[in-house]
């Protein structure tokens, strides 16, 4: 079994928890977009009410939740710079 180097488990930790931390964050920042701006039901409406309440909502709301992730990797790999 390979072991991974310094650099690689700092890469392997910052990917996994900036996913995570990522994900969590912009699922409740979608969440509130959509309690604020979308339809009369906030929290409990489904995708498809949302995409017809607001078609630009719904977009939004999906870049959202699919760029968390990506952001958290990065926010981690920075922090992880200044950190040095």
């Amino acid at each position: 079994m390979a072991t991974l180097g310094p650099a690689a488990r700092a890469l392997a930790i910052d990917v996994f928890a900036g996913t995570l931390v990522g994900g969590a964050v912009g699922a409740i920042v979608a969440v509130n977009l959509v309690i604020v701006a979308g339809p009369d039901q906030g929290y409990e409406s489904t995708p498809s009410e949302v995409f017809e309440h607001s078609t630009i909502l719904g977009l939004v709301t999906a870049a959202i939740l699919v760029g968390g992730p990506p952001v958290g990797v990065l926010v981690a790999r920075m922090a992880r710079r200044r950190r040095r």
